[in-house]
């Protein structure tokens, strides 16, 4: 089920790669390539240092792409979303969020994946309520196709059929806008 998640959000980030994400990317590996050739150069004077930088480019390598990614959303595609409502129906096995977002980046977006996920709510803090973010009961993507001008709202009903859990329920909701 995360997995799933996962995949999509990867697979809709990769379709809407803009300018800077290219301009990013390239900057990586041209600073990947530069250490490597770096480590390269110094191993006959000393090895061990040549191994530590190969290492921590590799560690630079691994993480950067996680690091450019919530940079790039933080300073160019920054939305707010809040979750308004969440129902559980009583004559029907389906939970309906309501939820608003917002555009607050100055360049309009086009379309949003929205992500949300149903959790069993609890009155506990912690690392509780994090171990239940972990393990959802249930997930739900959505893509919005409209266009959202700078500081806009807008609403998004996200439902969740089959849902058979009788328990108290909340939501978390995450938006990712190009």
């Amino acid at each position: 089920m995360l997995i799933d998640a996962l995949k999509i959000s990867l697979l809709t980030y990769f379709r809407n790669l803009g300018l800077y994400d290219y301009l990013a990317f390239a900057w990586l590996i041209v600073t990947f390539l530069m250490l490597i050739a770096f480590a390269i150069l110094i191993a006959k004077r000393s090895s061990a240092l040549s191994v530590l930088i190969i290492i921590l480019s590799l560690i630079f390598f691994a993480a950067s792409p996680f690091l450019i990614h919530y940079k790039l959303n933080t300073l160019l595609r920054q939305n707010v979303t809040e979750i308004t409502t969440v129902k559980k129906l009583v004559f029907s096995d389906t939970l309906i969020v309501e939820a608003t977002l917002q555009n607050l980046s100055k360049k309009p977006f086009k379309r949003c994946l929205v992500q949300t996920s149903a959790i069993k709510q609890t009155s506990e803090g912690g690392i509780k309520a994090w171990m239940t973010r972990l393990k959802p009961i249930a997930n739900q993507s959505i893509l919005v196709q409209e266009s959202l001008s700078p500081n806009e709202l807008t609403n998004i009903r996200i439902l969740f059929d089959d849902f058979t859990y009788q328990g108290d329920v909340n939501a978390t909701l995450k938006a990712e806008c190009y």
